[in-house]
């Protein structure tokens, strides 16, 4: 059977099946937002119709407490420092098929200037701030997603976006594959960027009128291309598809753009998936959206007591039913002195319950940081006692703050951090600024090693049994001086560094190690040679001193020592 449909109204159908499966989460993201981001999230938006948007901000009136607002923070800036933040170096490349290659000085050389470039690339866009505003909503509602585009003059541009204007797609791997995009562009956007011709005919009256802040929604599907010719590099036989269109267009077959991309122009982490799940049920918002409705209600109760407390309700005889009843400071109220000792509160509300209505908002505030994980990245603030420790008990902290978080570091390294990484590598190929590859390097794949202070921890373990084992090989070659053979110091310091993320250029290669030995070896040959150089000379001197000595009948008394 022939397929008739065009490809907007595949990319329709698919959305609408997207659209689908995104709807039971809607309902709960908008009210982790209200308590924690209250400016983000276009949940609201993505519900109207299309035509009839509004991108006015909403009033936020739920929240009458920002603790939960202020423990996302907390997250957010945990997680953006602690796995790829712009002040210390928080990956390097390798050889996935021969680790030991990075022993060769060239691939050495290569692989750093390739970091330099990756890592200046990141910090002169805007990849830092947009990789912050994901985690924010990571950490809330359990997703995010961002587009990475290559530009004209900031060679990169990153489209961090919000809940409600994109929906997603896994593949059979069950990682994101596919991202649909709703944005809402200007009448002067949409003509600058777009062929006039295929803009809608509402936006060209709009245009030719002079309305050009008048908005219209666009989508943007990126989706890899299953069907395409591997051996054209055209845009629309890249391994990734963009397709634009203007919903308000009628023409089915009208496309504004049909493009594609050579990567993954996109990523869209969970914090937790199970099965089959497209969208993250589990997340710190979701697990303290019962701890934040209640932070809400006890927020009221607080401010009901003090108002009780301070203007209690009042009662009087009915005799001043008609004369008002003062009760700011400096005022008169009038009545006879029988009425006016019958005024007084309806009732005293205690003192006390100030104080356990306060008990009470600590503990779910308490609640709240164990969700968002607060303890652990404030480890050392909300540290009891002298500050600080010592090393070995922030070293277990640290620890334990990875057995908390380590499957969502795992998981944000492979869908969010490694896609990044791909993505600036091939914008900057595209360029022509990676340098050309040493031979050694053909055809070789390249793997990505996450050294950010998070994934340190995963590898914490292992240096501790460096460690262990060098105090140990120490101590019985103290005792058994062979036994120090057995420990291959270089090796382990090579280890050790690998673990901690030091930078490879303070880590000397086998290589120039070896050539290092030989010429500590020839020195020394040369040392040793110029030390016994005075008693060879010596020696001759004195051998041709008793050549020329005659002890008779011709023989010289070096010949008669050594019995010629």
């Amino acid at each position: 059977m022939v397929d008739t449909k065009t490809i907007r109204e595949k990319c329709e159908t698919r959305l609408a099946s997207m659209q689908a499966v995104r709807q039971p989460f809607e309902q709960d993201w908008q009210e982790i937002f209200q308590h924690t981001l209250p400016a983000r999230g276009l949940v609201q938006m993505s519900n109207r119709n299309a035509n009839n948007v509004n991108t006015q901000r909403r009033a936020n009136t739920a929240s009458h407490d920002s603790k939960g607002a202020r423990a996302a923070r907390v997250l957010t800036n945990g997680m953006q420092s602690g796995l790829n933040s712009q002040a210390v170096p928080w990956f390097k490349l390798g050889v996935a098929g021969d680790p030991d290659m990075l022993e060769f000085e060239p691939v050495k050389v290569w692989m750093a200037e390739v970091e330099r470039l990756i890592y200046k690339l990141f910090a002169t866009t805007n990849f830092y701030d947009a990789s912050k505003t994901g985690y924010a909503e990571l950490g809330t509602i359990g997703a995010e997603a961002c587009i990475m585009l290559e530009h004209s003059e900031y060679r990169a541009v990153c489209h961090a976006l919000t809940a409600g204007e994109y929906w997603i797609a896994t593949d059979e791997g069950l990682r994101t594959d596919t991202l649909y995009r709703r944005s809402l562009l200007t009448t002067m956007q949409m003509v600058r960027s777009y062929d006039y011709a295929k803009l809608s005919l509402t936006c060209r009256t709009a245009y030719e009128n002079g309305n050009y802040q008048t908005l219209f929604p666009v989508i943007h599907a990126i989706e890899r291309r299953r069907e395409r010719d591997p051996d054209k590099t055209d845009a629309r036989n890249k391994p990734y598809a963009s397709i634009v269109w203007e919903e308000g267009q009628t023409d089915k077959n009208i496309l504004l753009r049909e493009s594609g991309y050579d990567t993954k122009p996109f990523w869209a982490p969970r914090w937790e998936t199970t099965s089959n799940e497209v969208y993250s049920a589990s997340s710190p918002g979701f697990y303290a959206l019962p701890d934040l409705r209640e932070m809400q209600l006890a927020a009221r109760r607080r401010g009901r007591a003090m108002d009780l407390l301070v203007k209690p309700p009042m009662k009087a005889p009915i005799g001043m039913q008609g004369s008002k009843l003062r009760l700011d400071p400096g005022s008169i109220t009038f009545g006879t002195a029988m009425d006016m000792d019958k005024v007084g509160p309806m009732f005293e509300l205690g003192y006390q319950s100030l104080g356990a209505i306060r008990d009470e908002r600590e503990a779910i505030r308490r609640d709240v940081d164990e969700c968002f994980h607060v303890d652990l990245f404030m480890a050392i603030s909300q540290m009891e006692g002298v500050q600080p420790r010592n090393d070995l008990e922030l070293t277990l902290r640290d620890a334990e703050k990875f057995t908390q978080l380590g499957p969502v570091v795992d998981r944000v390294n492979i869908e969010k951090l490694e896609v990044a990484i791909d993505r600036a590598f091939s914008i900057l190929q595209s360029l022509g600024q990676i340098p050309p590859a040493p031979p050694e390097l053909q055809g070789q794949p390249l793997q990505i090693d996450f050294i950010s202070m998070l994934a340190q921890a995963q590898r914490a373990s292992q240096n501790t049994a460096i460690e262990r084992a060098a105090r140990f090989v120490g101590f019985v070659a103290g005792i058994f001086p062979d036994a120090a053979i057995k420990f291959d110091a270089e090796q382990a310091i090579d280890e050790f560094a690998t673990g901690t993320g030091t930078p490879p250029k303070i880590i000397r290669s086998d290589e120039v190690v070896a050539q290092m030995k030989e010429q500590m070896q020839q020195q020394a040959q040369a040392a040793q040679a110029a030390q016994m150089a005075p008693a060879a000379r010596d020696g001759a001197q004195a051998a041709e001193l008793l050549s020329r000595t005659d002890v008779g009948n011709g023989t010289s008394m070096l010949q008669q020592l050594a019995g010629v």
